[in-house]
């Protein structure tokens, strides 16, 4: 024996394996290859097997087959307990690991009793049966492998296993159970004119029978909880597990489905007389933990989704009673209602930031158009450069600018007086102006002493100037 350095380390945490030697005539890279070679095969194979279509749909009938005698056969046991027994049981096997989606889904095709309800005794499984068991489960695995996978529908949903044995269990019911008598057709609004109790599909009551609301309200409650309790849980298992263990992440199939079994055995054991409306909250619960952690990444989702749902499993508990993938399809419709509504809130939120923005910017334009125009009202206006060869009318002029004053504006009176009669002196004293006789005497009226001298009447010599300057022609 000797060691030898793993070829690819990426692959193995081994820095060595043991390798034994060749024997002797056969050359050692022949020996290498033969064996690597055999190794390609085998996993080639196993490959192929688990992603063929026929297989699949093999897996699914085995699957089916298992759930429904383990539910109707002897000793009958609840759906839900059936159904998630066949899932954990697939999920530990180490061949089976391969195939646990196709068997998650041929569980929930299986994990109903509504084919055997339209014969005489209930009690006896016919081998027609499993012939129209047969029928279903290649109805689902075509609608698996030929609609579902191909065009990714309901890609990482919750539920999404199980609303495919849903459709095809309602296309099998359209095309052949429903017209041959194999199913009844009031399945579909069971619940209107019979006494079902809440998300309690197995119990059969006679519609004559005593009805208490306290045992409807206790079982909603009851039912409401279980769903919660089972998505919250096995959704915070696998994140946790995801946040410490990066690269090896937990199978999202099996981990809630052995949740869920471990809960109704629990619940089971306590004898409660509503166990079955829990068994089914339970199972809503886990098909909503089986959810894509990229569609469902944290734990308040987990939590706002699995009420979605219970919601959903509260409302339409009269209708589609016994269909197998009933669960999974109402943990579908709570998973794409809580995304709708997500997404009609966060488009809401956007087109309100942006309508919140606008309004912001409209202000902002706002106040500061009426901030300029403040500011050029306090401003005194620029005085523009005075050209002289420019027309008068050109200049503009601020039209509150006062005129100019006149030089003598601030002069007293007397002092007005002082200077006319200084510029009147001037004038007669240059000859521009008139002037009155020097060698005349100065009367005045007052001064006259005779009665004659009175009578005459006194003229002052600018007067008598102004008289004979009116009679001029």
């Amino acid at each position: 024996m000797r060691k030898r350095k793993s070829s690819d380390s990426s692959n193995s945490d081994e820095e060595s394996v043991q390798v034994a030697e060749p024997p002797e005539g056969i050359d050692e890279d022949d020996a290498l290859f033969s064996k690597s070679h055999v190794n390609c095969m085998r996993t080639f194979f196993l490959d192929q097997l688990g992603q063929g279509k026929a297989s699949q749909c093999l897996t699914i009938f085995v699957a089916a087959f298992l759930t429904y005698s383990y539910n109707n056969v002897g000793s009958k046991v609840n759906v839900q307990v059936s159904t998630m027994t066949v899932i954990t049981i697939f999920g530990a096997s180490p061949f089976c690991r391969r195939h646990l989606v196709p068997a998650a889904i041929g569980a929930f095709a299986g994990g109903q009793n509504i084919i055997a309800a339209t014969t005489d005794n209930e009690n006896t499984i016919y081998a027609s049966n499993y012939l129209w068991l047969l029928l279903l489960s290649v109805v689902v695995g075509l609608v698996w492998c030929f609609v579902i996978t191909p065009f990714k529908i309901l890609d990482g949903s919750g539920g999404r296993l199980g609303t495919t044995a849903f459709i095809g269990m309602n296309i099998t019911m359209l095309l052949f159970f429903g017209p041959l008598g194999v199913v009844q057709w009031e399945r579909y609004i069971f619940g209107l004119y019979q006494v079902v109790f809440i998300a309690e599909e197995d119990t059969r009551m006679d519609i004559t029978n005593a009805w208490e609301w306290a045992d409807e309200a206790e079982l909603a409650i009851g039912y409401f909880i279980s769903v919660v309790w089972l998505g919250v849980s096995g959704g915070a298992i696998r994140i946790a597990h995801n946040n410490t263990h990066p690269p090896e992440a937990l199978n999202n199939v099996l981990v809630p489905s052995l949740i869920a079994l471990i809960s109704m055995l629990l619940i089971n054991s306590a004898g409660y007389k509503h166990a079955y409306g829990l068994y089914n909250g339970f199972a809503v619960g886990s098909y909503v933990a089986m959810a894509s952690l990229q569609k469902i990444p944290t734990v308040k989702k987990f939590t706002l989704v699995s009420c979605t749902a219970a919601i959903w499993g509260l409302v339409l508990t009269p209708f589609f009673v016994g269909f197998p993938g009933k669960s999974g399809f109402t943990a579908m419709m709570g998973h794409q209602t809580f995304e709708s509504i997500e997404r009609i809130v966060k488009k809401w939120h956007q087109q309100r930031l942006a309508h919140c923005r606008r309004e912001d910017q409209m202000r902002r334009a706002n106040h500061s158009q009426q901030h300029h125009q403040e500011q050029e009202a306090l401003q005194p206006a620029a005085a523009a450069p005075i050209n002289h060869d420019e027309a008068p009318s050109t200049l503009l002029h601020h039209p509150h600018s006062h005129k100019p004053q006149r030089e003598n504006s601030v002069l007293l009176k007397h002092q007005r007086r002082q200077q006319s009669r200084l510029r009147h002196y001037q004038d007669q004293k240059q000859g521009n102006g008139p002037g009155f006789d020097s060698n005349s005497k100065l009367q005045h009226r007052g001064w006259s002493a005779t009665q004659s001298d009175a009578a005459d009447g006194w003229q002052h010599t600018l007067e008598s100037q102004q008289d004979n300057s009116n009679n001029v022609v």
